[in-house]
């Protein structure tokens, strides 16, 4: 009975939200202190918060729920291997952004990096990581195929700054972006190589990319960054982008080559990811009452753009959209 079904799960990972996220989090703070001992530099301590952060979500939420379907739960290198690819990915953000690295640079230390001389502490850890990923992963060339996707999905959202960009093109960028950064971390496990998986790892991270569009909706605007959150003047636009997305990742997972009982446990596992993205459209619902149209993002308050999750509606609604969006079949 899915109802049953969805309540152990759900409270299995609420445990985990005030359990296990808090232990891996101080195990990330503790690994990247000790990379800074080696490496003989140190991280800025919002760069600490951020890693060890999200490498504890995705290890519960995401990479466990990828290993479940082969029962079991990610092991040590496997763990150590996903702060390593959030740290590389933070770190070649702010070399990129922060320090307007030039092309050249970012070419060698992206697809040469065995002959980079790093120049500072940012660049010894960046490199290290990145030829330590490449070590590990059993595929190589497979490996590669995905990173040359991100960086042209990545050089391609240069365009999300073009305010005559089509909402085709938009989509695109934004499922490409948040797909093939994802499925990078299918190859830091040691399960078995499977199109139907990486389908099902592509779709979670356009759907990912998606909602974090949603919630990013005020920073974006403020930046002059155009997504498909805040450039559609009507909500029912945004709710069916989103809602096709969401059709995307569950037609992948009902692809997967496993039995339906655990087809649906990812199911669950799963449909808190969606679930905020739901709230985030409800919240933007509220603006356009008594209106046809979305108003000027640039001329709302901060915070009827931003989403408070400490709310108890919220929580709430993450359980009810949740419980919707977890049911494989009716």
């Amino acid at each position: 009975m899915y109802f049953l079904h969805f309540i152990r799960t759900i409270c299995k990972l609420i445990i985990i939200s005030f359990t296990k996220l808090k232990q891996s989090e101080k195990w990330g703070v503790a690994y990247l202190k000790a990379l800074e001992i080696k490496y003989n530099g140190n991280f800025d301590p919002a760069l600490i918060k951020k890693v060890a952060r999200y490498q504890s979500i995705q290890l519960h939420y995401v990479a466990n729920t990828f290993s479940g379907l082969y029962n079991r739960k990610n092991n040590k290198a496997e763990i150590e291997r996903n702060i390593q690819y959030f740290l590389m990915t933070v770190l070649y953000d702010e070399l990129t952004d922060d320090v307007k690295m030039d092309d050249q640079r970012v070419f060698e230390i992206s697809y040469h990096p065995q002959t980079v001389v790093p120049v500072n502490f940012k660049e010894r850890v960046l490199v290290a990581m990145h030829l330590g990923l490449i070590a590990q992963v059993p595929d190589a060339q497979e490996y590669w195929e995905v990173v040359k996707q991100v960086h042209l999905a990545q050089k391609d959202s240069a365009k999300q700054f073009d305010a005559q960009i089509i909402l085709e093109e938009l989509i695109d960028i934004t499922q490409r972006k948040g797909g093939y950064s994802l499925l990078m971390c299918r190859h830091y496990l040691i399960d078995p190589n499977n199109k139907q998986v990486d389908n099902c790892w592509y779709h979670l991270g356009g759907l990912i990319q998606l909602t974090n569009d949603l919630y990013d909706t005020y920073k974006d605007t403020m930046e002059g960054i155009y997504t498909f959150a805040n450039t559609q003047n009507d909500i029912a636009n945004i709710e069916m982008i989103y809602a096709q997305q969401k059709l995307l990742f569950k037609k992948s997972i009902e692809s997967l080559p496993v039995s339906n009982y655990t087809k649906q446990q990812f199911a669950i596992n799963t449909s808190i990811i969606p679930a905020f993205g739901d709230i985030a459209i409800n919240q933007l619902k509220e603006l356009q009452i008594n209106s046809t149209s979305l108003p000027n993002f640039n001329q709302i308050p901060r915070k009827s753009l931003i989403i408070d999750m400490e709310r108890m509606i919220n929580k709430y609604r993450l359980i009810k959209y949740a419980y919707k969006n977890g049911k494989l079949w009716m």
